[in-house]
């Protein structure tokens, strides 16, 4: 048992060693160089000599990471243990404890012989077939740094990414909510929310290996046009940023919205929620609207985010901006039914009854000034917008 347990603990730094490792032309792509956890190996006449049962799994892995489908294994003289049952529980092992091997190694096979005093196997190993290229499998650290891996796969049209994390405590549901996490973050990288089934295969202690399939709703071809089109959509491209105040680029953007978006009811539609249905095709939920106000915030440079709570009881999105070091809600929906006084730039206190939200999960909004503070009646007016940018572009083109 002592023996088995020992086993158990060094093929765990084993597979956690290994798991940057690559293989040649089946399943992975070389990250890091592999250093064996036990240096109880030498290769001599094309056998790889192992002396404990530690650096038996560990040879096993080095052929599996390395993609070899055959090899030998001789035993030293002065093995400790029995060789027969630690090779027998060294393949186990390889196959359900490594995360990299449980996704790729369909089976370890062997024939074991007693050579006079020196003991050999001879060693096959038989992968599955796999969804993606060696190149496509990414490594990981650690589960903090998945968000950006999705993020770079969203960016690219990826429909398949496979990562392998060294040490994460994720979940199959954990893993799909950091795709929805990065969709939030950056809502203009695709059209729409997308959707993922996530597959999870485990190692020793905390190695987690995920493929996760990533569904666009749309074809390859309408996600780069529709991607194209937001990369296109500049409607401030002539304003003159530096002469505008932080506080009027977050209204500029507001009535931009105000002006140019028809406001649906959330729940109308299943396209509404996205910053690509608020921005081009001019219709969107209040999901969608917050979208829009953060990519058109993100354009004039002022820090926005986007609220999940609720407005009347009922689920509801809205923007948090930071503005001279305060933060401010700010609500396009109340602005476009009863007006900029209503919806923008307001604190906590004024919000809260109507609207609830999780206050641990977003700044707390304390800015004193309200919106005609920073704009009395007779200024509003003279705010510039887009319409202004475009009038400014055409007299210059004249």
């Amino acid at each position: 048992m002592k023996q088995r347990l020992l086993c158990l603990v060094t093929a765990a730094a084993a597979a956690f060693q290994l798991s940057a490792c690559s293989v040649l032309d089946k399943e992975y792509v070389s990250i890091h160089d592999y250093l064996p956890s036990e240096q109880e190996q030498n290769l001599t006449g094309g056998r790889l000599t192992v002396h404990s049962a530690g650096a038996l799994k560990s040879a096993l892995l080095s052929m599996a990471y390395e993609g070899r489908t055959e090899g030998s294994i001789a035993f030293d003289s002065s093995y400790e243990g029995d060789a027969a049952e630690d090779l027998e529980n060294a393949c186990w092992a390889v196959r359900t404890e490594d995360a990299l091997c449980a996704y790729c190694v369909e089976n370890i096979s062997y024939d074991f012989n007693k050579i006079v005093t020196i003991n050999e196997a001879d060693i096959k190993i038989s992968y599955s077939k796999v969804s993606v290229s060696p190149k496509q499998i990414v490594y990981l650290g650690f589960s903090s740094e998945a968000e950006a891996a999705i993020l770079s796969a969203m960016q690219k049209g990826m429909q398949t990414l496979t990562l392998l994390v060294g040490r994460s405590g994720f979940s199959a549901e954990d893993m799909a909510a950091q795709v929805t996490k990065a969709y939030r973050d950056n809502p203009t990288v695709v059209p729409k929310k997308p959707e993922a089934i996530v597959n999870v295969f485990s190692g020793a202690g905390t190695q987690r290996l995920y493929e996760i399939q990533i569904d666009y709703g749309m074809s390859n071809v309408q996600l780069i046009r529709c991607r194209r089109q937001l990369e296109e959509f500049k409607p401030f491209a002539e304003l003159d940023r530096p002469d505008a105040s932080e506080v009027e680029r977050a209204y500029v953007a507001c009535r931009y919205l105000v002006e140019n978006c028809r406001i649906l009811a959330d729940g109308e539609s299943e396209e509404a929620g996205s910053a690509y249905s608020a921005l081009i095709k001019r219709e969107a939920d209040s999901e969608g609207l917050a979208f829009g106000y953060m990519e058109l915030c993100r354009q004039l440079g002022v820090d926005c985010r986007i609220v999940y709570g609720q407005h009347d009881w009922k689920e509801h999105c809205w923007n948090i901006v930071r503005i001279d070091d305060s933060y401010y809600h700010v609500d396009i929906t109340q602005c476009a039914k009863g007006g900029p006084a209503l919806g923008f730039m307001q604190n906590d206190e004024t919000f809260w009854g109507m609207y609830r939200w999780d206050v641990a999960a977003y700044p707390k909004c304390t800015g004193t000034n309200t919106f005609f503070d920073f704009f009395p009646p007779s200024m509003i007016d003279s705010v510039p917008t887009a319409a202004d940018s475009t009038e400014k572009q055409e007299k210059q083109e004249k």
